[in-house]
């Protein structure tokens, strides 16, 4: 059973679309099911959701979320509601695969403390795969303290935790004290992202793909970069495409000039995301922090480089052969790399990135990965 505090929902359609990949990639080699849990201020009752996608069985429970009365009160029905919205989502889990043999835990916070209750209660093991941003204390996105306690006993009982970069490796081990390390990352469909055939014309198309929160993307500062580098004569477009609330970055880009060197695009779907990337000549970030977003994962299956800031697990995998890295908020630097890829100065093979990415994000090569974990466990 895969248990996702993160996962695509009828609030949310895009929240955790790397965790249900991952999830697929899980029923390639097991029987597995895939249960999230979600409050609704929309709901009046206990709403349960069962979908079949490919191998993967997929429950989805809604439950009333109380906004109104006194908040210590709202709190505790609250959570009695959620407690009731999980039971009865296990109870569908139990009927249809019978009592798991591990509970593959996909996000700590907050659907964690099931896994601990399900190990103390029922004697199920569990393991964790770790994407969040949260668990970096420099940053100013990070867990509240009474959160970050709970998350390191949730951690320390765990079989064996797999974060999806070295660099978040790290804080994991500091808070929770554990040994047993995965490094597993996140997970692409190759079939679906592939290396398209050679773009003929001259690098000038770069695509961006975030929830565009400024604090952590830096959206302005490439926006900025973007207008400089068109100021300065150079044939260049960018697509930002964003789920997030980016009215901001809409008004930077008229407050500089506007025009069609920078294109904003609502949610797109996966299908629709892999034909953007296709298009396009390369990827762009500039965050200031990150883990590893899987959008660089879904660009260099599709063989295109990666021009970034060097942050957190980025360059783990983003090496020189595949892509350019600057510090975080170095404009300056940003808008040399591109210039340099504008001008045919840098240059990538799309077929050696595409064979990298198959090695460490192909949903064959991680599907195998997590069999071995389990394998060890039981």
């Amino acid at each position: 059973m895969t248990l996702c505090s993160w996962y695509p929902n009828d609030t949310n359609p895009t929240l955790g679309n790397f965790v249900q990949k991952h999830a697929d990639t899980i029923a390639i080699n097991n029987q597995a099911v895939a249960l999230s849990v979600f409050p609704s201020s929309q709901e009046k009752a206990i709403r349960l959701v069962t979908n079949q996608r490919n191998q993967l069985q997929e429950i989805i429970v809604y439950y009333p979320k109380k906004v109104l009365g006194f908040a210590p009160y709202r709190r505790i029905v609250n959570f009695l509601s959620h407690r009731k919205a999980f039971r009865l989502g296990y109870a569908k889990v139990k009927a249809l695969i019978g009592k798991p043999d591990i509970v593959h835990l996909n996000i700590v916070y907050p659907l964690g403390i099931w896994a601990l209750w399900l190990k103390l209660r029922h004697s199920i093991p569990y393991v964790v795969t770790e994407n969040s941003s949260g668990f970096h204390v420099d940053s100013s996105h990070a867990y509240p303290k009474p959160i970050m306690k709970l998350c390191a006993v949730i951690l320390k009982n765990a079989s064996v935790l797999m974060p999806v970069s070295r660099n978040l490796k790290g804080s994991l081990e500091k808070l929770s004290g554990k040994k047993r390390f995965e490094i597993i990352c996140n997970v692409v469909d190759e079939k679906l992202f592939k290396a398209s055939e050679s773009i003929e014309e001259k690098p000038s198309r770069l695509i961006h793909i975030s929830t565009g929160v400024d604090s952590i993307k830096n959206l302005t500062g490439m926006i900025k970069v973007i207008h400089g580098l068109s100021a300065k004569g150079f044939t260049i477009h960018l697509d930002i495409v964003s789920d997030g609330d980016i009215e901001y970055a809409k008004v930077l880009h008229d407050h500089l000039g506007g025009g069609d060197i920078i294109s904003f695009h609502a949610t797109k779907t996966t299908i629709e995301i892999a034909d953007m990337i296709g298009s396009s000549h390369g990827l762009l970030m500039f965050s200031n922090y990150e883990n590893f977003p899987c959008v660089i994962a879904e660009s260099m299956m599709s063989g295109k480089p990666i021009i970034s800031s060097n942050v957190n697990g980025i360059p783990e995998h983003v090496l020189p052969e595949f892509g350019a890295l600057v510090n975080p908020r170095d404009e300056d630097a940003l808008s040399k790399n591109i210039e340099d890829f504008l001008k045919g100065e840098l240059n990538f093979d799309a077929k050696e990135i595409r064979a990298y990415a198959l090695e460490h994000f192909g949903y064959q090569s991680v599907g195998h990965k997590f069999l071995k974990v389990y394998e060890s466990i039981l």
